[in-house]
């Protein structure tokens, strides 16, 4: 299993909870398409907003990988993302990043450049902290 953190505005991060899909990057499928089924993906807002609202800077929500489907949808005329179908942990807390003692990712003052490439892998280290934090935030 891999690990990763996809960073998401809170509110695209809440539509994609309901709904059971993962869209990254803008809709792009080469994130995606890196993944496999059983795959742990933590979403990291750093904003309410896509564009703007409160700074959050926080891990609101786990899920899994269903499969190894990428497919592609009508979002909006002219705009027609990829996503994949996840599995959300409702038992999850979110909390602030930086309220997670012992990750190896917020360790790095600079961690936030890896932030805006919008999906990344994370070690099984900060895997297990922050899944062990948001379970305990629950």
């Amino acid at each position: 299993m891999t690990h990763w953190i996809a960073v998401i505005s809170r509110a695209h991060a809440r539509i994609a909870a309901q709904s059971g899909f993962l869209q990254v990057c803008h809709g792009k499928a080469a994130p995606l398409r890196r993944t496999s089924a059983g795959d742990e993906v933590f979403i990291y807002c750093p904003r309410e907003e896509m564009r703007g609202g409160a700074q959050l800077k926080r891990v609101e929500y786990r899920c899994t990988f269903n499969d190894d489907r990428v497919y592609q949808v009508e979002q909006a005329p002219g705009f027609t993302p990829f996503r994949k179908d996840v599995t959300f942990d409702t038992g999850f807390a979110g909390r602030p990043i930086h309220d997670v003692p012992g990750l190896e990712l917020t360790a790095n003052p600079n961690w936030g450049m890896l932030a805006r490439r919008g999906f990344f892998e994370i070690s099984a280290h900060d895997a297990g902290l922050l899944r062990a934090s948001l379970e305990d935030a629950a």
